[in-house]
């Protein structure tokens, strides 16, 4: 289950209503947090792992991404560096999988020979680090779809978001079936097809039960993980009670 569920609270104290909702795992956000609690993200992996946890991934922040595909290489060459950075804290926290985005939800043109150039440096590094590096399906999926297309490295795959992917009609499942066997990470949810909603899986329209069909099909995947949050009918609940919800829903597809 990811760190951040909606409910305004202290990193440790999110990460034990997890642990103590039963999950194995938790995923984290790789970004200091800021006010009202301080805390920077290398203390998050100690926290998370003296509650019980493991960490199945880590979510690098939203830097700019749709840079990526316009900006020239001496300026874009900061950022790059930048991600590398976060593979290698992967590594030095032993952290598996590293999440990142293809682009924002600005409008934009993209150069796909920049977004190739990019992501196929940072899945060499990747490799070099063993960390594997799984790119988001957002807005824009043909660029995911280019980017899976043209770089075959086993470190390098997919995070797949079923909220993500059943917002446009066009998708729907298309790049789950294309693309099964390079998932990496999962953030699985529920919408009503109308916004991001990332509900528990049942809450909202997905065909959840299909989804997962497909998923379990890919025998290297090992952890089915949810990256949900609260709506404001559920926060007037104590987070436990939601973090159970998840929990259920998950079983549910076991």
């Amino acid at each position: 289950m990811f760190s951040w569920f909606g409910y305004f609270m202290k990193f440790a104290e999110r990460i034990r209503v997890i642990a103590d909702a039963g999950f194995d795992e938790a995923m984290i956000s790789w970004e200091d947090e800021l006010e009202p609690w301080a805390l920077k993200k290398e203390d998050f992996p100690e926290i998370v792992r003296k509650s019980g946890l493991g960490i199945t991934n880590i979510h690098a922040p939203f830097i700019g991404y749709s840079d990526i595909w316009t900006a020239s290489r001496l300026e874009i060459q900061p950022k790059l560096e930048v991600f590398r950075d976060y593979i290698r804290d992967c590594r030095r926290f032993d952290i598996p999988v590293m999440v990142m985005h293809t682009n924002d939800l600005d409008e934009f043109e993209p150069d796909l020979d920049k977004g190739k150039a990019f992501f196929s440096e940072l899945a060499d590094t990747a490799e070099k680090y063993g960390v594997d590096l799984a790119v988001e399906n957002v807005s824009r999926q043909h660029l995911l779809d280019y980017l899976l297309g043209e770089i075959d490295t086993p470190r390098f795959g997919m995070c797949y978001d079923s909220s993500h992917d059943f917002l446009e009609e066009q998708n729907s499942g298309r790049i789950l079936k294309k693309y099964k066997q390079r998932i990496k990470a999962l953030h699985l949810s529920d919408n009503d097809f109308k916004q991001d909603r990332h509900w528990i899986p049942r809450e909202g329209n997905i065909p959840l039960d299909e989804v997962m069909a497909e998923i379990l099909t890919v025998p290297t995947i090992e952890t089915i993980s949810y990256e949900v949050v609260a709506n404001e009918a559920w926060r007037q609940q104590e987070p436990a009670a939601f973090a159970a919800a998840v929990l259920k829903s998950l079983r549910m597809k076991a």
